[in-house]
């Protein structure tokens, strides 16, 4: 048995309901209080957690393999989930910049404003140096060009 703590809809009264029970009464104002379960909110919040994580590391494998456009059509889904990780903006921002030309004389707009939010995110420093060191550091890993 578990205590559900919600506001009399009558009188604002502090009310503690027991969970296994499908109505209660306010004892302020005497009103009958329905408990309805969301279960679709529960469904929800479920699915976006178990989104992201499955999202996350699939989007850095496509952006390792030199797939960048599914990469970052991940990205952008997660960065609607949660925009407060770094990881996502930097992942986004690689794949941006590997879309452009290599030398990045004058690095793509999305691919600065993505690593720049990974960076205040991740509480780095950013500037031109920092994108041009991304790159080279990505074009020296080894990457497999096919499907993951």
């Amino acid at each position: 048995m578990a205590l559900i703590s919600l506001k009399c809809p009558n009188c604002a009264g502090d009310i503690d309901l027991d969970d296994s029970r499908e109505f209660g009464f306010c004892m302020y104002c005497g009103s009958k209080v329905m408990i309805t379960r969301d279960v679709n909110h529960i469904n929800i919040e479920m699915s976006v957690k178990d989104q992201r994580a499955s999202l996350k590391p699939l989007a850095a494998a496509y952006c390792q393999k030199g797939e960048f456009s599914k990469a970052e059509e991940m990205t952008k889904k997660l960065i609607l989930i949660n925009a407060a990780d770094a990881d996502i903006w930097r992942i986004d921002g690689v794949c941006e910049l590997m879309k452009s030309d290599y030398p990045f004389s004058n690095p793509p707009e999305a691919a600065e404003r993505s690593l720049e939010n990974s960076c205040v995110l991740s509480g780095m420093n950013y500037g031109k140096d920092f994108v041009e060191r991304i790159a080279i550091e990505f074009l020296k890993e080894p990457a497999s060009h096919g499907d993951v």
